[in-house]
């Protein structure tokens, strides 16, 4: 895993995680608004051009932003937003409660079991993976069935890098994923994010306001998965500057 550093280190920290099949590049439209902040993009194993390396588990990039954040900031965040599986992420590093996180945005986490659809699921994304390798288009209507009606640029920030086992094992470990007990005891705000047109993360959504009832919900209309971060960047980063800076 890579920890890609911009901004002045005694600014308030924010760290960034991005989906399966991304990069940190994902972020690169955003950091511009986050001048006034210390980012940190984490770039999970198995999603870099710079580093060799295999996802493994959501538990164990959990493990290793745990001890990141120990080493060089205290084990404190002000912020941590995570996007998609980068979501999933961060619902395990709050759950464990071993650093400190004031503000947290879950954006179209992935935090349901898939059941009999795990596997389909998985297959699924590595297929699509391997025809982003070769150049062949991934059809509309698949994209726009799992990433949302309108949605088909998403495929523009897929990472053709990435290998079909760091996938597979991203998939089978967000799609198995069980939120850990422990989150009932993070108190600090939290807010979930999704577009309107995605079919998974509302259900995200409801099963984690079981775990945290100081969860707040924002639906973005018209919108599918990551489509308000890639398309519509400066709201975005408007709506996460008001929730780092507000009052709780």
């Amino acid at each position: 895993m890579r920890f890609l550093e911009h901004g002045v280190k005694t600014n308030k920290s924010l760290m960034l995680i991005h989906g399966m099949a991304n990069t940190s590049d994902i972020f690169d439209t955003l950091l511009p608004y986050l001048e006034d902040y210390y980012v940190i993009v984490c770039e999970l194993d198995g999603h870099s051009s710079m580093e060799q390396g295999v996802f493994v588990s959501v538990v164990e990039e959990a493990e290793k932003i745990e001890k990141y954040v120990k080493d060089n900031l205290d084990g404190r965040l002000h912020g941590l937003l995570g996007f998609s599986l980068g979501g999933t992420i961060a619902t395990e590093v709050i759950s464990r409660g071993n650093i400190e996180v004031q503000r947290t945005v879950l954006d179209a986490a992935f935090v349901i079991k898939m059941g009999i659809m795990t596997y389909p699921f998985k297959f699924i994304f590595q297929a699509s993976i391997g025809c982003i390798k070769k150049n062949i288009p991934i059809p509309k209507v698949l994209v726009e069935g799992i990433m949302g009606k309108g949605n088909s640029g998403i495929v523009d920030t897929l990472y053709k890098g990435v290998s079909l086992e760091s996938i597979g094992n991203a998939a089978l470990s967000c799609y198995t994923y069980s939120i850990k007990e422990g989150i009932r005891d993070h108190h600090n705000p939290v807010v979930f994010w999704h577009g309107e047109n995605e079919p998974y993360p509302v259900k995200s959504a409801r099963l984690l306001k079981k775990y945290l009832p100081q969860l707040k919900k924002r639906v973005y209309k018209n919108m599918g998965h990551g489509q308000m971060l890639h398309e519509h960047t400066d709201i975005y980063a408007r709506r996460l500057i008001a929730f780092l800076e507000e009052q709780a």
